[in-house]
């Protein structure tokens, strides 16, 4: 029954494997919601690494988008920072009509396999299996101001690792129609996360030709990102972003980075929107 729950939920989150320019678009995108409440949905086309801390690129498409009450509680669909393959779902339950500027709520994060890469070498190893991930997150929104933290730990025993995510953001009006958000983002993973990423164990090395590496917990990335939207009227809009990752520590020195990869990361997505 568990394992029947999480598949569920997987197959849903795994349609939208965004990663941190929809947060921005988020925090970007309160003023949808009225007294009666409002949200948008989206699609987006993105061109990104096709494996984290890989230096292959390929393009996907995935919806993302939110639902915010009157009350400020929301539940938006979108990703999970730096260039991880991961979506996340989460639900804002506090009141924030009352002029709080405090967010919190449960998050179900969904962590897409690693397998049919691009690269050779990083392709003969063992695939490693989708995962689904369960925490929270607490977060502030002061006028131009955002910032959150998110925690996240696997509840599907494929990794068994977790990871501390820290966000934040500055909106920038340029006019009615068109927004810039400034972004930056840093996440820690643990031991188990970053073993079953970033680790090359015997036998992966013996089929890849990798050399045997293990990774430890610490600071695995930190990035920018720069997200503009566009009103073309009330319903329909435009996001563009650009952004930039760098993997650092035990992320960077594995093998699948150092060797066959790329410790600098680089995203870039366009999508359209429709607010209701």
């Amino acid at each position: 029954m568990r394992k029947n729950l999480l598949l569920c939920s997987g197959t849903v989150l795994g349609l939208a494997i965004i990663a941190g320019p929809v947060s921005a678009y988020e925090e970007m995108s309160t003023e949808v919601a009225t007294r009666d409440g409002g949200g948008f949905i989206g699609i987006a086309g993105l061109y990104r690494p096709d494996y984290e801390g890989s230096d292959d690129y390929e393009g996907k498409v995935a919806p993302f988008g939110k639902y915010q009450w009157g009350s400020g509680r929301y539940v938006s669909l979108g990703g999970t920072s730096g260039t991880e393959q991961a979506a996340r779902l989460k639900a804002n339950i506090l009141a924030t009509d009352t002029g709080s500027i405090w967010q919190f709520g449960p998050l179900l994060q969904y962590r897409l396999e690693r397998s049919d890469v691009h690269n050779n070498k990083v392709d003969k190893m063992k695939d490693v299996d989708a995962a689904t991930e369960a925490g929270a997150f607490v977060g502030m929104d002061s006028g131009p101001w955002s910032a959150s933290i998110s925690f996240a730990t696997d509840v599907s025993d494929n990794h068994d690792g977790s990871l501390l995510y820290f966000n934040g953001g500055y909106d920038i009006p340029v006019n009615d129609r068109f927004k810039l958000n400034l972004g930056a983002h840093l996440t820690w993973a643990s031991d188990d996360y970053m073993e079953t990423y970033f680790g090359v164990k015997p036998k992966n090395s013996a089929r890849s030709g990798l050399p045997k590496y293990t990774a430890s917990s610490g600071i695995k990335d930190t990035g920018l990102a720069l997200t503009g939207t566009y009103a073309f009227n009330k319903t329909w809009g435009l996001l563009g972003n650009v952004q930039y990752t760098r993997m650092l520590n035990d992320a960077e020195d594995s093998p699948l980075v150092k060797k066959v990869g790329d410790e600098n990361q680089y995203e870039a997505v366009l999508a359209v929107t429709y607010s209701f």
